[in-house]
């Protein structure tokens, strides 16, 4: 007698119910992936920022002086008593990422250099910009150590990071930019280095409307931070005010709010957020505020009621 069995497939019902219950976990799943890369794209650009904070105290104790935020253009004056004239050399100090200044100096007359943005698509120019900087051989020539992960994904961008104006560039027409204190920055004698912002991220997410654009080579896509109000040398003589547009970016979103990774000129790295407590975006003007207060050094509370008045 042989025997009869009866096979009962999935139901209808039972298929929908297994889809459903497969797709919660893959979505578990990949939210849990995405956190973890975040996570971990978020450790990485604070380990290059410290990387950048200890290649300029790598230079400053080998130089006695920070580098330039961006490059300089100096000259020296030689009276020539047998021809009866005052010669001038024109010379430049590399900042921390380079203009293409080659075959510019030694110069008899004003020959500032071509600023790279951090955009460009040429690149023998951004080559020469990163490894003839004041600080590539003391970062290892890592090029890595110039962009966040984060921003990599999202941009082509040949550096994410940009470095205080407050320690000195060269604006556009050969005129100049030096620290308040006069002179460069003398590595040691910085007052106030743990509250002196060093390095901070480019905007291109989270709070804000400055973000910089286009691929050309301008103040909106060099290697400084020109925050509002720091200095610029309008003549040899005269100083004037420049009142710059740019921000800190706030690139990382953890929940509802977004922060900013910044270094300062003592070495540490520190983790903002700018957002209230609420989870609101700061404003422009508070944006702007808060970067120049870094930037100058200011002995302000990173907490949440210092945002809270921030934002009203």
């Amino acid at each position: 007698m042989s025997e009869v069995r009866s096979e009962k497939g999935f139901t209808l019902v039972e298929m929908l119910v297994v889809i459903g219950i497969l797709g919660i976990l893959m979505g578990v799943l990949i939210g849990a992936l995405s956190g973890s890369t975040d996570s971990a794209h978020a450790a990485q650009c604070l380990a290059n920022m410290k990387n950048l904070a200890t290649a300029c105290q790598s230079y400053g104790m080998a130089t006695g002086a920070y580098p330039e935020a961006g490059s300089i253009e100096y000259f020296t004056m030689d009276m020539n008593t047998r021809a009866r004239r005052v010669e001038t050399t024109y010379y430049e100090r590399r900042g921390w990422i380079s203009w293409d200044s080659r075959g510019s100096y030694p110069a008899s007359s004003s020959s500032a250099g071509d600023y790279v943005g951090m955009f460009s698509t040429d690149d023998d120019k951004v080559l020469y910009a990163l490894t003839n900087g004041a600080v590539w051989k003391y970062v290892s020539e890592n090029r890595k150590c110039y962009v966040c992960p984060l921003h990599s994904n999202k941009s082509n961008a040949n550096w994410s990071y940009l470095m205080n104006a407050r320690f000195g560039w060269d604006a556009t027409g050969g005129s100049f930019s030096y620290p308040k204190d006069g002179g460069y920055c003398g590595y040691g004698y910085l007052k106030g280095a743990e509250r002196v912002l060093l390095f901070a991220e480019v905007p291109f997410q989270g709070p804000g409307s400055w973000f910089p654009s286009g691929e050309g080579a301008s103040d909106d896509t060099d290697c400084v931070l020109q925050y509002n109000g720091c200095d610029k040398a309008t003549t040899v003589l005269g100083k004037g005010k420049k009142n710059g547009n740019e921000n800190i970016g706030f690139n990382h979103k953890n929940g509802k709010h977004w922060y900013a990774h910044v270094v300062f000129a003592d070495g540490h790295v520190e983790k903002l957020r700018g957002t209230t407590n609420a989870g609101e975006s700061l404003s422009d003007n508070a944006l702007k505020n808060l970067t120049t207060w870094l930037c100058e050094g200011h002995d302000v509370s990173f907490n949440g009621k210092e945002y809270e008045k921030l934002a009203n």
